[in-house]
């Protein structure tokens, strides 16, 4: 990605949504500082005297009354305010420039929330006045670093943040540039959606060490096409699956349709979580399940196991030896896996058994530590001997 692209990444991260956010919602959390100007009076002794401009205007006018005195006054065009208007202006004019190269833009709503939210923010008075200034329209130096950094107001210390993470992408850093797309690459998720996601990523970064293919990634992330492709392989995430006619169905499956239908809710095609797809045929199937609670574990497995049977059914109605193949090579994904046993081994004869028909089982952790090599190696090798 090249540092255009990178700075476009920025203007649309988190920090600069607080910082508008904190200026369009709450004004006054943007101090002000004292400067003192200077005034010439007669008669009379307004502030601070300053002596040299004084002996001077008295001696050029002759007029023994007259004083030049510093007066406090209140204003914005504060260092601190400079650094969060520059910023703000400096995101706006980078998705500006974004959105003239790039059309489509204006047909996301996210898109449009941005830009709108930082234009609010650029109104606001005091950070107006400020562009307008020739300081305002500088980059912020050093002097104006430190006194941000200073003042201890949390706006100014986001503002810090912000200023520092793109510093840090212009400078090349690999920190700053993780940080900044793990905001931005990825819209903000559910947290189901992200472990879905997640085994979409693992699953593929699995396949891509089993096969020696890298993995590429597509962007943007819709429906109908994979998110990642690995040699022949194709990851989907919310994958359809066309149901089986009613002349398919087995007697329970039946009632519960007609019974749905009878309430007025239509079937439609079923997704499963995650699909793997082998020269366009699926070759695994992902069900994936997040809760909050140990407790639910339970009844997340049982539901699980329910849905990837009846996905691999209905993609092998007319043949249940190809459904329980496919089943063989899928897997079930849960936020937490407690006490339950890791299934991972198709060596291991505890799974052979009629009661225990094999699936691949795992948790989060065990997208973490590469617990998917066993899955990938045995399915590449399936589809190569295929």
């Amino acid at each position: 990605m090249n540092l255009e692209m990178l700075r476009y990444y920025w203007a649309l991260s988190s920090g600069i949504e607080e910082v508008a956010n904190v200026v369009v919602h709450s004004p006054r959390r943007l101090t002000t500082t004292i400067t003192y100007e200077e005034f010439e009076r007669i008669g009379e002794i307004t502030g601070s005297i300053n002596a040299g401009a004084t002996m001077l205007a008295q001696i050029r006018t002759l007029n023994p009354t007259l004083f030049v005195v510093l007066e406090p006054n209140l204003t914005s065009n504060s260092q601190p305010n400079q650094l969060v208007a520059w910023l703000l202006s400096e995101a706006f004019h980078i998705l500006l420039s974004a959105r003239r190269s790039y059309k489509q833009l204006e047909k996301f709503d996210w898109f449009n929330k941005k830009i709108n939210l930082i234009e609010q923010a650029l109104r606001n008075e005091a950070l107006h006045d400020i562009l307008l200034t020739p300081s305002g329209k500088k980059r912020p130096n050093g002097s104006v670093l430190r006194a941000a950094s200073k003042a201890r107001v949390p706006i100014y210390q986001e503002a810090i943040k912000v200023y520092d993470l793109l510093e840090g992408i212009e400078r090349g850093q690999e920190e700053a540039i993780i940080s900044c797309l793990s905001q931005t690459l990825i819209a903000n998720l559910e947290y189901w959606q992200r472990l879905e996601l997640a085994t979409a990523i693992a699953a593929a970064d699995a396949l891509s060490t089993a096969s020696g293919h890298s993995v590429n990634l597509s962007f943007p992330i819709v429906s109908g096409r994979p998110v990642a492709v690995i040699g022949p392989f194709e990851v989907y995430w919310q994958y359809t699956i066309p149901q089986r006619s009613r002349e398919q169905l087995d007697p329970t499956e039946l009632w519960s349709r007609q019974i749905a239908t009878s309430i007025g809710v239509k079937s439609g095609d079923s997704r499963a979580d995650v699909a793997v797809c082998c020269n366009r045929k699926v070759v695994t199937l992902f069900e994936c399940k997040y809760f909050e609670s140990y407790s639910s574990l339970p009844q997340a497995v049982l539901d699980a196991s329910g849905q990837i049977v009846r996905y691999a059914r209905d993609l092998h109605p007319e043949s249940d030896p190809n459904a329980v193949q496919l089943l063989n090579q899928s897997c079930i994904i849960v936020a937490h896996r407690g006490t339950y046993n890791e299934l991972l081994d198709h060596d291991d004869p505890a799974t052979q058994t009629f009661d225990k028909r094999f699936i691949y089982f795992t948790d989060i952790n065990g997208l973490k530590n590469n617990k998917l090599l066993h899955w990938s190696e045995l399915l590449n090798t399936n589809c190569s001997t295929s």
